[in-house]
């Protein structure tokens, strides 16, 4: 006799409370580059999507900016508070709301690495179009003369961790399915 699987509200909490750990851990490690820094926030805020349906990844990414808006921090480079979100870098933060749903989203639709890491590469766009918007209308950089800035020398660096992300996602999605609690 089969019994069907049921995610209770104290797994779901456990997941998000996980996932917004490992996003407090990546995103302070980065590399200053003027002026964006390359952070591992953004592999964080993939993987979380890559393994946790979007509801849950959702709910990851807003505890991880709260915590960081209430002063831990937890953002790139070690910084903290509201006035990072409200800078000329806070539009990637902000992008994390709705890239983690959308990834997730997508990488749910398919069980193809090649879909989840093209779902990936979306989250990525979704980053870059928020973040250059932001940086955009805050510094009164051109748009033109902004992509070289806020794109194009990351984008090495994020094609490799939505590679990562991907396949370390899928194989957590596994065993945690693997887990799931039985009622």
């Amino acid at each position: 006799m089969s019994r069907p699987t049921h995610q209770g509200p104290l797994r779901r909490l456990t997941l998000c409370a996980l996932f917004a750990a490992v996003l407090c851990v990546l995103s302070p490690i980065a590399v200053p580059i003027d002026p964006i820094p390359v952070s591992l926030g953004l592999l964080g805020v993939l993987l979380t999507a890559a393994t946790l349906p979007p509801s849950l990844s959702f709910t990851a990414v807003t505890v991880f900016l709260a915590l960081g808006i209430c002063g831990l921090p937890v953002f790139g480079g070690g910084m903290s508070g509201a006035t990072v979100l409200v800078g000329p870098t806070g539009g990637y933060l902000w992008a994390y709301l709705f890239a983690a749903p959308t990834v997730s989203l997508l990488c749910k639709r398919s069980n193809s690495f090649w879909h989840s890491f093209f779902a990936c590469l979306a989250g990525v766009a979704i980053c870059y179009a928020c973040g250059t918007l932001q940086f955009v209308l805050l510094t009164g950089t051109p748009l033109l003369h902004a992509l070289p800035l806020t794109v194009l020398p990351f984008l090495p660096f994020d094609i490799l961790k939505s590679l990562f992300a991907t396949h370390l996602g899928r194989t957590l999605k596994k065993h945690i399915h693997r887990y799931e609690v039985k009622k």
